[in-house]
């Protein structure tokens, strides 16, 4: 699990190591922070409302799909 983690962030840190050595700043400009915060807020938003929206009423019973004649049935 270790290994992993550190092969998948590896890449990562030697880019920023790179970045650093070349000279160039690691800081993100400002416009970059503001869109990547109004994309996390309406990412996080869009998951919370179709929780809400496909959220199954508190007394009906899930009823899983199942398979007739090979077709799919509800």
């Amino acid at each position: 699990m270790i290994l992993q983690l550190l092969l998948f962030i590896s890449p990562f840190a030697l880019y920023a190591l790179w970045l650093r050595m070349g000279g160039r700043a690691l800081s993100p400009s400002a416009a970059v922070l503001a869109l990547t915060t109004i994309g996390l807020v309406a990412a996080i938003a869009v998951a919370f409302w179709l929780g809400q929206e496909r959220a199954l009423d508190r007394n009906e019973r899930y009823v899983p799909a199942r398979i007739e004649d090979g077709t799919i049935r509800r």
